[in-house]
């Protein structure tokens, strides 16, 4: 579901991935999305389709429709200057779409007390981990995206060259009974297609319920 939504944000032919990782997301659009889809990421990974720093993109200026991202921004020490190289990269009315952790009263003691990243309602988010290079690269915080959002205005996302991006909050029943992105599952096959429609159905109460957000940025035009 998350993957579908974040599929159909996207415009044009040509995306990049970043932070692609092992790959969920890639395998699930080459099946789906209608154009080309570069699935890359810091190290090599098999399956990706290049090793590349999201804050140096190895593309040219204005050369791609949109940028994608599955649980990317919220691990980034500098995300003005991830902003600033997507925006470099994209071409005018392109977009950059992310799947991010987003705080609700329900997904905050989860992400607080039991998941194994920070989730620090106090960050600062344009510079979370501190001054300079100095984080583990998968340390990351959940409430960053929430709190950029929240502490960023109209003026501050045109400076970096973006229109104020659209939010879309997700419900992520399903994603907590799989226990997530990982290989083992709590979440029997036949419950799949229930729980799936559950996060659908009550997708009304996703500020209270919502898990995650679908956050699309529109390249400006001028």
């Amino acid at each position: 579901m998350w993957f579908d939504a974040l599929l159909a944000a996207l415009p044009g032919a040509r995306v990049l991935e970043v932070g692609a990782g092992p790959g969920l997301l890639a395998a699930h659009a080459r099946r789906r999305f209608p154009g080309r889809w570069v699935a890359s990421d810091l190290l090599p990974v098999p399956g990706n389709d290049l090793a590349a720093d999201a804050l140096r993109l190895p593309v040219r200026d204005a050369s791609l429709d949109g940028v994608a991202g599955l649980d990317v921004l919220h691990h980034l020490a500098r995300p003005a200057a991830f902003f600033a190289e997507a925006g470099r990269a994209l071409s005018r009315g392109g977009r950059l779409a992310l799947v991010e952790p987003w705080v609700t009263p329900f997904s905050y003691p989860i992400y607080r007390f039991l998941h194994q990243e920070g989730c620090r309602l106090g960050i600062d988010p344009w510079e979370p981990f501190g001054p300079g290079p100095g984080k583990d690269a998968f340390e990351g915080d959940g409430a960053l995206p929430w709190k950029l959002l929240r502490s960023t205005g109209a003026d501050g996302w045109r400076a970096l060259g973006f229109e104020p991006p659209a939010v879309r909050i997700l419900n992520g029943f399903a994603y907590l009974a799989s226990l997530g992105l990982k290989p083992k599952s709590l979440l029997p096959a036949p419950l799949a297609g229930p729980l799936l429609a559950l996060d659908h159905g009550l997708r009304g109460l996703a500020p209270w319920l919502g898990m995650r957000a679908l956050l699309v940025w529109r390249r400006a035009t001028s």
